[in-house]
């Protein structure tokens, strides 16, 4: 689901713009044909937090991983919507953590799996589990 609003960015007038992997900001130039241009672009997995700063104009912050990308590590955006954006990045950022960790997990297992070895009995020589004899001196392997 896409989520967008109209904010400011750094003096830009435009629309910020959730989809499901990037926040971007994009402002329309021109009087009569209009045309838009995307002014930044940030994956949730580079954001490290959101935050609402501002005493009289409330911005949403965030705050970018500079290993992850580069450029500025801190973004505002000026809107009238805070509360609901800054909901609706930190609802993204989490989706997004869960997915990585879903495929961290299993790659994790495949791993395992495909490195599990057994000594053979009869000469000590490490096979897969999924060998039926040695590969060293071909005596059969596994459960008697």
């Amino acid at each position: 689901m896409v989520y967008s609003t109209a904010c400011k960015y750094r003096g830009n007038y435009g629309k910020v713009i959730l989809d499901e992997d990037s926040l971007s900001f994009s402002r329309e130039d021109g009087f009569l044909s209009k045309t838009s241009r995307l002014m930044i672009r940030i994956p949730f997995d580079a954001i490290l937090s959101v935050d609402i700063n501002g005493m009289m104009t409330k911005k949403v912050v965030v705050f970018v991983d500079k290993l992850k990308m580069s450029g500025i590590p801190r973004h505002e955006f000026e809107t009238k919507n805070y509360y609901e954006l800054k909901n609706q990045i930190q609802n993204k950022i989490n989706l997004s953590k869960d997915n990585r960790s879903q495929i961290v997990k299993e790659v994790h297992v495949r791993e395992v799996i495909s490195t599990v070895k057994i000594p053979c009995p009869y000469c000590g020589m490490l096979n897969e589990v999924t060998e039926k004899t040695c590969s060293g001196c071909g005596s059969p392997i596994g459960k008697s």
